[in-house]
Order: C-alpha cells, then structure tokens, then sequence
C-alpha cells in the first residue's frame, strides 16, 4: 500500500492545486471529534464569552499510536510558531463560529504508525486487559528493528491540505534514502506476528503531514469555496523561509481524545 517516493511526492504536490483543494473541500464533514459551547456560565451565573476558542470541548477519541512529537524531536524550534501563523490566517479568512477547531501547538505531530483507536481499541486491547502490557509488546517490535546511526530526517512543509474532517500541512522529503527509512519502520512493525494478532495493521500509506484543524461544522457551498480559497492563499506564501520537520524520535503515546499525545516512562521509543 505504500507509495514510490517518485509516487509520493507527485501526490503530496497534486494535494495543494487549486482545483483539488475545492474537490476536497466540497467533500469535507465535521469530524465530531469536538464540540463547541459559544457560552458557558462562569461560577454565580455569569455568562462567560469563550468564542476565542476556550469554548471547544474535545469528545472522547481513545487510542495508542506511535508518532513522532514536532515538540519533541531536536531542530524544530521555530517550527510551532509557524504553524500557529498559519492557524490564525486561516481562522481570519474563515472567521465561521464553531466552524474551525485549532489543534494546539503542544498536540503538532507526525503520525509514523497507527495502531487502535476507538471501537477497535475498546475491543481488542481494553476489554481483554492488555492496556498495561500494550507498551511493552509495542517495545518487543522496536528490539527488532535495525540500530541505524542517529540522523534528522528533515520533512520539507509545502502547504496546507483539506483532508476529509481536517485541515494538515503536507510535507515531502527531498532525499528518498530519508523516506523509505520511515517505509522500513512501518513495514517491520505492521509484520510483527504479536501486533497482527491484535488486528494491528496498515490501513494507509504513509502520508506526511501535520494536522492543524478539525472541522467541526457542515459548511454550506460558498464558505466551502471560500475555504479551498483561503487555503490556496495561505499556500501561496509557503515557501522556503518555512522551517522544515526535523523527525529523528518516534515512539508509542496514548491518547483520550485528539488533543493531548500523552507519554509515560515506560513507553517505547525509538531513533529514525
């Protein structure tokens, strides 16, 4: 399932043209991953105006995944505050209340393998009593994986995607030795005999990106065409001033919900 990176690459870019941008866009559909309370009442009945966003309540989304934290991983500095300038343009172009949840800067990551989530991981991992153990059968597959020298595969960011619930910028790697070290990842993990059991398995090619936003909200015809249209501009001033994702850290993190990728001492990591 996985692409070429010549196959890649073409994709990542075809993801940013205008007209795919509107296709994409008259697509979407809230993601239900957050709900939005414009008001809430403040201790003795005050009503409180939390439009500015601290309104946003994320629903329950529980799972594992092994990602790679932008926070986390060495370089990547000056890459937060990029982002968030891009989040604040798109919610001034599309200023659409309780339209737009922003993911926050704490939360930017790189998904480098899926595991379980929601229904499945109820299934398969909580009801049968495996959550404790989970890490360390996750740490059984890293112990198989080569030892390679330590190197930031840096993952170049070429401009914002609409994806079906959600809102990520794309990234692409401009040295495919770099890529297919994250390919040679994913494959050793999804052929681990003990996470197949587990139904563990890819479900999607790799796609670089960072998500920004959710959306949360069914968006008639024109702020849909707005929206491909905000994005096509915001890209326009994407360029090589963009600081690059410097990925050299992956490992396993659980999450509740979409906003928070927590990460306990015991939990497996494991150098790029």
């Amino acid at each position: 399932m996985e692409l070429s990176h010549q196959d890649y690459t073409a994709r990542q870019f075809r993801e940013l043209e205008p007209d795919r941008l509107l296709e994409r866009a008259m697509a979407s559909r809230p993601s239900g991953n957050y709900r939005y309370n414009p008001v809430i009442l403040a201790p003795g009945g005050r009503g409180e105006d939390l439009s500015n966003g601290a309104g946003w309540e994320p629903q329950p989304y529980p799972g594992f995944a092994v990602v790679s934290m932008v926070d986390e991983n060495p370089g990547n500095t000056r890459l937060p505050e990029s982002l968030k300038a891009i989040q604040s343009e798109l919610l001034e172009q599309c200023p659409w209340e309780g339209s737009l949840y922003m993911v926050p800067a704490s939360s930017f990551h790189q998904t480098v393998a899926n595991t379980l989530s929601q229904g499945r991981f109820l299934q398969q991992i909580v009801r049968p009593g495996l959550e404790p153990v989970y890490p360390d059968l996750v740490a059984m597959v890293f112990e198989k994986l080569a030892v390679r020298p330590v190197r930031t595969l840096p993952m170049r960011l070429i401009g914002l995607s609409i994806f079906g619930t959600a809102l990520g910028i794309l990234g692409v790697f401009d040295n495919e030795a770099d890529y297919c070290r994250i390919l040679d990842f994913r494959s050793t993990f999804y052929s681990d005999p003990g996470l197949q059991a587990l139904d563990i398995r890819m479900t999607r090619p790799f796609i670089g990106h960072i998500t920004l936003a959710y959306l949360e909200a069914d968006l008639d015809t024109r702020q849909r065409e707005a929206l491909a249209a905000a994005v096509h501009q915001i890209n326009r001033s994407v360029d090589d001033t963009m600081p690059a994702f410097h990925l050299s850290i992956t490992g396993l993190r659980r999450y509740h919900h979409l906003s928070a990728f927590l990460r306990e001492e015991d939990y497996p990591q494991y150098h790029l």
